[in-house]
Formats: C-alpha cells, sequence, structure tokens
C-alpha cells in the first residue's frame, strides 16, 4: 500500500532494509550516520518551502539516527565521552527546532557529521 500512496518512501524504506541485513557493527554506524546527514538535508529543504510535516518527519528520523547512535557507543572507549556529547548536543538543536529551525545550527551540525562520518570511513579501511 504504501508504494501506490508514496513511492519514494517506500524505495527509501526498501533501501532502508536491504542495507541493514548483513551489516556489521561498523557498517551499521557508517548507515546511521549517512541516513542522519541526509535528513539533515531533508529538513533544510523542507524549512525552505516551509514545509511543516517535512520538517517534522526529517526531525523525527534525525533523532532516530541520533539515538541508534548514542545505542552503540562503546562507552569504555577513547572517544566514547566525546561522541555522548555530540550526538546529545545535535539532539537538543533538532528538539528546539520543533517549532523554528535554527538553519545555521544545522548546517554547522551536518558538516561536523560528514567529518565525522569520514573519519569512521577512513578507520574501517585501514
Amino acid at each position: 500500500m504504501l508504494s501506490r500512496s508514496k513511492p519514494n518512501e517506500a524505495y527509501r524504506q526498501a533501501s532502508f532494509d536491504a542495507r541493514l541485513l548483513g551489516s556489521s557493527k561498523e557498517d551499521l554506524v557508517i548507515f546511521c550516520l549517512e541516513d542522519f546527514i541526509e535528513n539533515l538535508g531533508r529538513l533544510e529543504m523542507a524549512d525552505s518551502r516551509f514545509d511543516a510535516a517535512g520538517r517534522s518527519q526529517a526531525i523525527t528520523r534525525c533523532v532516530t539516527a541520533l539515538t541508534a547512535l548514542e545505542l552503540g557507543i562503546d562507552r569504555t572507549a577513547e572517544l566514547g565521552a566525546s561522541l555522548a556529547h555530540l550526538y546529545g548536543s545535535a539532539k537538543g538543536v533538532l528538539l528546539n527546532s520543533i517549532r523554528q529551525t535554527d538553519v545555521t545550527a544545522i548546517t554547522a551540525i551536518k558538516d561536523d557529521f560528514n567529518e565525522v562520518a569520514a573519519a569512521f570511513r577512513g578507520a574501517m579501511h585501514r
């Protein structure tokens, strides 16, 4: 039914499900980071179009990705506390964006998470 009413959403869900199957822990971290960054872009786009429903959906997906990332933190690792702080701060900005999006902060978060994703990808290929 979803494929008839919202084909883009059905494709996104199918792609999401396919990537999850058989993924390693490291792949899942990269996947969550990419999903988060992608949805930050959706938030920016929805905000520029004054699309409240799109904003809400993007914020929800971002918070979900951040929650998954937070749950996956190895708290004993050297960067564990720093990642927890980064994820928590980003979540705070997003939750404060429910009424009005701080586009400058969202852009900064997206840049920061692109760097984090690049670092994780680099570490995976060593």
